[in-house]
């Protein structure tokens, strides 16, 4: 296995929801640019890859330092595309072309502004810790109201149920409930688990982080937002 992981940021171009948000600016910098600095500053990081189908991507990558070693076909920059389909790519690319072996590959998404380098090294140390392991991700408590027990659905008629009604009657405080939390912004692999299953292999680590710094842009408004937790001093990038 390599010494050091790899980081692969998948950045395509087309988003629908959010208009060219890989490279909207966030406190003057391009979103894409944070998961490339955080990178950077990581010890357990050798290589940055970006994967993108947009030239203006690739150059804003480029700028910021990391490697873009291909423009990603157009079969696999549609909306139905997932990340594993983009990184398993990339991997495969890697593994033919520069020997990349069994390195630990490690995925952050562009809109993911507030993962840091500390985050990144927890997750690649633990496979040497738990060898054992296929995947390791980021993980954040659920508060109370996302809490899986008060989960709902609506019905055709407009009318709403929960959707496990017997776990909520049996714990309805907040302190009855069993703990929850829910992957978010970081998924690291060996490369091997990527090529076969994807980011989540069959033996799970995590790393458990602030809610705050699993903040994801999806949307415009969450970027108004992200810079005003900035501004507030409520996120602390190292920087």
């Amino acid at each position: 296995m390599n010494e050091k992981a790899i980081v692969v940021i998948p950045a395509r171009g087309g988003s629908k929801r959010f208009p060219r948000k890989n490279i909207a600016l966030l406190d003057g910098e391009p979103l894409l640019s944070y998961a490339i600095r955080a990178s950077e500053a990581a010890q357990k990081v050798g290589d940055i890859y970006v994967s993108t189908e947009d030239p203006e991507i690739e150059a804003v990558a480029e700028q910021y330092g990391a490697k873009v070693p291909f423009l990603r076909p157009a079969e696999l920059s549609g909306d139905d595309v997932t990340a594993d389909d983009v990184v398993r790519h990339l991997v495969q690319y890697l593994q033919n072309h520069e020997g990349l072996g069994d390195a630990i590959v490690v995925l952050i998404q562009p809109t993911s502004p507030f993962v840091k380098p500390e985050h990144i090294d927890a997750a690649v140390d633990q496979f040497a810790q738990d060898p054992a392991l296929d995947s390791v991700t980021t993980m954040s408590q659920l508060d109370h109201r996302k809490h899986p027990y008060n989960l709902s659905f609506i019905g055709e008629n407009g009318r709403w149920e929960f959707m496990f009604p017997e776990e909520r009657e049996a714990a309805r405080s907040r302190q009855s409930k069993p703990g929850a939390q829910m992957f978010c912004n970081l998924f690291a692999a060996k490369a091997s688990t990527f090529l076969k299953r994807g980011r989540f292999g069959a033996v799970k680590g995590s790393v458990l982080i602030d809610d705050v710094y699993a903040w994801d842009i999806d949307f415009e408004w969450q970027l108004v937002v992200a810079e005003m937790m900035m501004k507030k001093g409520l996120v602390d990038l190292g920087r």
